[in-house]
């Protein structure tokens, strides 16, 4: 890979699914007391959690490879776009977060948790199979 071709841009892995809680009507957490300790107020539902975005630098294209077109059974490639890496340089897995141009927002005032929805792409498919090069087939977010 030519330096020259990588861009600067963010991932962030599943790490698993976390409660999603209470909020009120200006989206603050509800909170309540627990044996004296005040707690945010679980809904019972989860969402999916993300991992602290990390920086990388890879070479990103909208132009799909016709093998990654059979690969991956896309018919329409405009709302796809690559990433093409060295072998293993990347962890990513189906459902990692990829910003290139957008801010990273956050659902949280601690900044713990990246909001999916400012993401600008989402790893659908990795073709691994390669002895010198790792695809990674990124579908648009449409915001």
């Amino acid at each position: 890979m030519l330096d020259i071709n990588k861009q600067e841009m963010k991932y962030s892995l599943q790490t698993g699914k976390i409660p999603k809680y209470e909020t009120d009507s200006k989206g603050n957490v509800v909170t309540t007391m627990v044996d004296g300790v005040e707690q945010p107020k679980k809904t019972g539902e989860y969402v999916t959690g993300y991992s602290d975005p990390v920086i990388f630098y890879a070479n990103i294209s909208n132009k799909l490879s016709e093998s990654l077109i059979k690969d991956f059974g896309v018919d329409d490639s405009t709302n796809f776009s690559q990433i093409v890496t060295g072998k293993g340089e990347l962890p990513l897995d189906v459902g990692s977060l990829i910003w290139k141009r957008s801010e990273v927002r956050y659902l949280d005032p601690d900044k713990t948790q990246p909001d999916p929805k400012s993401c600008d792409y989402i790893v659908k498919g990795i073709a691994d199979e390669g002895i010198e090069v790792d695809l990674f087939l990124l579908q648009k977010n449409v915001k």
